[in-house]
């Protein structure tokens, strides 16, 4: 079967960037809503929603196959009665999101952080081939992050019970990840305050499969291969129709 990468997101950015870049774009990636009322957001923890309403242009770099092009857009699409964007496909390589298709990594930035990429570079890679029973859920999965999702896993009340030893050497081994590297996508809990404004959901296409083996006791999460409820609730209430 061919291989399939897990997903890293870009974090390349400094986080002062990153910060103003969301808030240009929409000033409500700094606020947040508490009982006390609204209040800012510390720069670590602004989310990265794109403006509501907004025209999201979509660009391929390196044209890839038609049936490449078309399963992808066909994915990307899934999300569309989720959010209150238009999702417009380009012809050329100018996007907000461009889209490279090199194997065998996946890999994208969150939202707006993809403004911070210079107008020649990817803002998303799929490198899981067409053939690949995943393409569908790691396009799925990559546009997520596209939208401002951050990985599911991550989550505040995820809880996860991993046995970080073996998580650290299967990484290593398949992946050539490096401590670091599972340390940013895999253990970093996300902020309270950040994206998670929805319940803890296992089944997100924004979780990583976990098995057995990486963690300790009778705990796993198979391979989640199409948006969830909890999914498009988050999205709804980042891109509401009304």
């Amino acid at each position: 079967m061919p291989y399939l990468h897990p997903c890293k997101t870009i974090n390349s950015f400094d986080e002062q960037a990153s910060y103003e870049a969301a808030i240009r774009e929409n000033s409500d990636n700094g606020t947040t809503t508490s009982t006390g009322g609204r209040k800012k957001r510390g720069v670590a923890t602004h989310t990265k929603f794109w403006a509501s309403h907004r025209t999201l242009k979509i660009a391929f770099l390196d044209p890839p196959s038609d049936a490449h092009r078309q399963a992808a857009l066909e994915a990307i699409k899934q999300w569309q009665s989720s959010i209150n964007l238009t999702l417009e496909f380009a012809n050329n390589a100018e996007g907000d999101i461009r889209i490279s298709m090199e194997a065998p990594l996946n890999y994208s930035a969150i939202g707006t952080d993809a403004t911070l990429r210079g107008p020649g570079e990817n803002t998303m890679n799929i490198g899981t081939e067409l053939t690949h029973p995943g393409f569908e859920g790691a396009v799925l999965h990559e546009f997520g992050h596209a939208l401002g999702m951050e990985h599911e896993h991550q989550h505040p009340k995820a809880d996860i019970p991993w046995n970080k030893p073996a998580v650290y050497h299967f990484y290593l081994t398949a992946y050539n990840w490096s401590k670091e590297e599972v340390d940013h996508n895999l253990f970093r809990k996300l902020e309270t305050t950040n994206t998670r404004i929805t319940p803890y959901d296992p089944t997100s296409i924004m979780h990583y499969s976990i098995p057995n083996e990486l963690t300790i006791g009778d705990w796993s999460v198979g391979k989640n291969k199409t948006i969830s409820k909890n999914d498009r609730r988050l999205m709804r209430r980042a891109y509401p129709k009304a």
